[in-house]
């Protein structure tokens, strides 16, 4: 593989990890759902 391949390879999987991590912090950090429970 030549450096274009590299360079288009780090990129690709540089911005699916930057994406999932992204998704992940925001999941991991929603404040907590009330408990709406009838009486």
């Amino acid at each position: 593989m030549n450096i274009y391949g590299w360079i288009v390879m780090a990129c690709s999987v540089g911005s699916v990890i930057t994406l999932l991590t992204y998704c992940l912090y925001r999941v991991m950090t929603l404040p907590p759902v009330p408990d709406d429970e009838p009486e």
